[in-house]
C-alpha cells in the first residue's frame, strides 16, 4: 500500500515538473525577439524590416476642438494632469453592487458584492500622444517588464497594461499591430480592437479582418484579447464572446472610445474584500452610461495596473510584477 502511495506521488511530482518545464520554456524564456521599429509617422525612422500601415491623419485638429480641455503649461492634482497636449482627469468609485459571484465553483464568494474602480478621462492634441510599449522594446515570447519601468522610459503621464499579446502560442492568435507598425498578422477566433491613425476605433468580429484592409485603413494600434462590450448602437452587451472563466468577476483594464481624440480607460480592482472584481455585463453598462461607442476589454486579473503622475494609481490585490506590454499617454 505504502509502495503504491509512493508510487502516485512520484508520478505527481514528475507531472508537476513537466508541465512547470513546458511553462517556462513556452512564455518564462525569452525568444523570437523582434526590437521595436518605429513606423514613419512616428518621431524617429525605421529599417523598414517590418509593414507599416499608411498613416491617414484625422483632418480635424484636435488642439483647437478639444482647446477648453487643454493648458498652456503642465497643471497637476492627485487626480488630474493637463498641458498643451494633454488633459486626464481620474474618477475614483465605490459601490456596492449587492451581486455576489457564485462562479468558478463558489471561489469568489469571499470577495464580497463591492466594486471599486478608476476611470481615466482622457483627451489628446495628436493620436502620437496614444502609444503602446513592448517590454523590453522587444516583440516576442517570454520578455517582461514593469509597467512603472515602462512608463518612465518612455516618459508617460498615464500607463495601463495592454492585451499580453504573447500569452496565445496557438496558429490563431490574430493581428498584432503597434504604432503603425505590423509584427504579427494571423487570424484569430476572438474579437480585434483597432485604433487607427485619424483617432477612430472599431472592433472586428473573427474571419472579417485581413491585413490589407488595416493597412489600407491606416490602423495605428491593434489589440487581441476582448471581448468588445457595446452594441453598435452604444447600448451595453449582455452576451459576450468570450471564455467562461473570462465571463466571471475579475480585475479588469479596458478601453472605452467617445470620438477621436477622446477616450477613457477603466481600471477595476478586484479579489479583495473592498472590490470583487467586474462582471462583463456590469463593465459594459459601465461604458453605456459614460456615452461611449466603444470600448474593448483587455488583459485583466494580476495584470491589471493604472500608473499615473509617477506611481501605481489603483489598489491591486498584489504588488506590481512584470507583464509584457503596455498603453501610454504622453506628450509629444
Amino acid at each position: 500500500m505504502k509502495r503504491n502511495i509512493l508510487l502516485v506521488l512520484v508520478d505527481l511530482i514528475c507531472a508537476a515538473l513537466l508541465v512547470t518545464g513546458i511553462w517556462i520554456c513556452c512564455y518564462q524564456i525569452p525568444q523570437g525577439g523582434i526590437q521595436v521599429q518605429a513606423a514613419s509617422g512616428m518621431d524617429s525612422g525605421t529599417d523598414g524590416s517590418l509593414t507599416q500601415t499608411i498613416v491617414r491623419m484625422d483632418t480635424v485638429d484636435w488642439r483647437t476642438k478639444f482647446a477648453d480641455q487643454f493648458t498652456d503649461s503642465v497643471v497637476t492634482t492627485a487626480d488630474s494632469y493637463t498641458s498643451p497636449d494633454l488633459a486626464i482627469h481620474l474618477t475614483r468609485k465605490q459601490v456596492d453592487t449587492s451581486i455576489s459571484d457564485r462562479s468558478g465553483n463558489g471561489q469568489h464568494l469571499k470577495y464580497g458584492t463591492k466594486i471599486s474602480y478608476v476611470l481615466a478621462d482622457i483627451y489628446i492634441a495628436d493620436i502620437r500622444c496614444l502609444q503602446t510599449a513592448f517590454a523590453q522594446d522587444t516583440y516576442g515570447v517570454g520578455y517582461s517588464e514593469k509597467l512603472s519601468s515602462m512608463a518612465e522610459r518612455l516618459g508617460a503621464v498615464l500607463a495601463v497594461n495592454g492585451d499580453s499579446y504573447s500569452n496565445n502560442r496557438n496558429r490563431s492568435n490574430g493581428t498584432i499591430i503597434r504604432n503603425g507598425v505590423v509584427y504579427r498578422a494571423r487570424q484569430t477566433d476572438t474579437e480585434t480592437c483597432v485604433l487607427n491613425w485619424d483617432g477612430t476605433m472599431q472592433i472586428y468580429q473573427p474571419g472579417t479582418i485581413s491585413l490589407d484592409t488595416l493597412i489600407q485603413s491606416g490602423a495605428y494600434q491593434s489589440w487581441v484579447f476582448g471581448p468588445s462590450l457595446l452594441n453598435d448602437d452604444g447600448s451595453a452587451k449582455t452576451s459576450f464572446l468570450t471564455s467562461g472563466y473570462l465571463k466571471e468577476s475579475h480585475p479588469r483594464t479596458a478601453i472605452g472610445y467617445y470620438e477621436p481624440g477622446h477616450y477613457c480607460l477603466l481600471l477595476a480592482d478586484g479579489r479583495q474584500k473592498t472590490s470583487r472584481g467586474m462582471f462583463l455585463n456590469e463593465m459594459a453598462q459601465l461604458f453605456a452610461d459614460l456615452g461611449c461607442k466603444a470600448a474593448y476589454n483587455l488583459d485583466g486579473g494580476h495584470c491589471s495596473f493604472l500608473y499615473f503622475n509617477g506611481g501605481i494609481a489603483n489598489n491591486p490585490y498584489s504588488p506590481e510584477h512584470q507583464i509584457a506590454d503596455g498603453i501610454f499617454l504622453r506628450n509629444r
